[in-house]
């Protein structure tokens, strides 16, 4: 194929490394940090996430339960005052705290302990060990069943599901910082551009739309810079040219500024 490509890069951008296809591809972890500021703030992604905000937390776990992640985590209870700066600051400074207080809010959203029991094939006392952390993890079975729960109802309250559970189709637009690999491991320096994907002659399809979905509800952003570089090199149509989609061949983003989808 013939491709007019810039100098080499000299400086390699830091990676993050997730399984894809079957096999494990490195992606730009600017790009990957990208995606996760997108939705807090991109029209279609500012739902699709499991972290939720501390207000809501404390609404759906109330100020006991904040306070009792917090005992949980550090065997210290905080002040009525210190929960309150919390929420005004959407933010929980210890993230072992953060990280419990994330569990029973998510604990809650699907119905509480014994529903999320039922769900995992578990008993409401495993359910209970690991919203408190006295269990870090489940074993693998469960764990599969509580991510598939958790991203369901991610995103069925984002609004992006149909009501027979399948996801609405994805229509995507990214800018950001790209280069071209074609059998060079470092890659080229290319431009900033906005890749969209809307009018493709290969737009999203309902797969990769539901592809998409769950990483976005799973925080994996790292999944969603693959999922879209994939489709850039192997399906957008100013990449013609392109077979397969690699480490070391494709379109791949350094660094992602924005991502708009609409669901329809």
């Amino acid at each position: 194929m013939a491709l007019h490509l810039p100098k080499p890069r000299s400086t390699p951008v830091p990676q993050k490394t997730v399984g894809f296809d079957g096999m494990n591809v490195k992606v730009a972890a600017a790009a990957a940090e990208g995606v996760a500021k997108s939705q807090e703030t991109s029209s279609g992604l500012a739902g699709l996430t499991s972290k939720v905000s501390v207000k809501q937390m404390r609404g759906e776990v109330g100020k006991d339960g904040l306070r009792q992640a917090a005992i949980d985590a550090t065997g210290k209870e905080p002040s009525d005052r210190t929960l309150r700066r919390w929420v005004q600051q959407d933010r929980i400074p210890d993230p072992q705290v953060a990280e419990l207080a994330q569990r029973r809010a998510a604990v809650e959203r699907l119905g509480g302990v014994d529903a999320v029991a039922a769900k995992i094939g578990r008993t409401a006392s495993s359910v209970r060990k690991y919203q408190s952390g006295k269990t870090n993890d489940l074993r693998n079975d469960a764990k599969s069943k509580l991510k598939a729960a958790k991203a369901k109802d991610t995103m069925q309250k984002a609004g992006v599901l149909r009501p027979d559970g399948t996801s609405k189709v994805a229509t995507v637009q990214v800018t950001g910082r790209i280069h071209v690999r074609n059998g060079d491991e470092v890659g080229y320096d290319f431009r900033t551009r906005t890749l969209d994907f809307a009018n493709s002659d290969s737009p999203f399809s309902a797969e990769e739309s539901q592809e998409l979905a769950v990483a976005l509800a799973n925080d994996d952003q790292a999944r969603v810079v693959a999922i879209l570089e994939r489709h850039a090199t192997l399906d957008y149509p100013e990449n013609k040219g392109f077979d397969i989609y690699s480490d070391k061949v494709g379109f791949h983003f350094d660094a992602i500024d924005d991502i708009s989808i609409d669901w329809n």
